[in-house]
């Protein structure tokens, strides 16, 4: 009895290993975007100040640019997904939300920090990871920010 026991705690603690590895989100996405079969888009923060520099813009989207110093997107399907999952280190993020439909599976987790926030949307089709000053305590704020990551591919 001793041994099975044992043996299931054993096997419980790879399984919790398996779901959450040992590398940071920028590690990750250096190895996943490695394989040439995903789509990435990065916007930095010097992109983001120049565009909250833009003298066409609104002052509310001038002040939300500004607060974004990073963006990160990639499109792989679901070896991808599996292959962040399993190398991403999200112990210190909070899972906000999560959907699963049939094979499709989103999840949605948030990181806060001294400085900067980190949001991160990781689903069967797309990983998003937003980094900055912002709260997104409006769903229009998360609006968005799904509107410049989408387009990103539209460019």
């Amino acid at each position: 009895m001793k041994t099975r026991l044992i043996f299931l705690f054993l096997t419980l603690s790879l399984f919790s290993l398996a779901q959450n590895g040992n590398k940071t989100i920028d590690e990750t996405f250096v190895q996943i975007t490695s394989n040439p079969n995903v789509s990435y888009f990065e916007v930095t923060s010097e992109m983001f100040k120049m565009l909250s520099e833009s003298k066409h813009a609104s002052p509310e989207y001038k002040d939300y640019l500004s607060k974004l110093s990073g963006l990160k997107m990639v499109n792989g399907g679901e070896v991808m997904y599996k292959s962040f999952l399993s190398s991403a280190n999200l112990k210190a993020y909070s899972r906000l939300m999560t959907k699963r439909e049939g094979n499709s599976q989103l999840s949605f987790y948030k990181k806060e920090g001294k400085s900067e926030n980190e949001f991160l949307l990781v689903s069967t089709e797309m990983i998003i990871y937003v980094t900055g000053t912002i709260e997104l305590k409006s769903i229009g704020e998360f609006e968005q920010v799904m509107n410049i990551a989408g387009s990103a591919f539209d460019m």
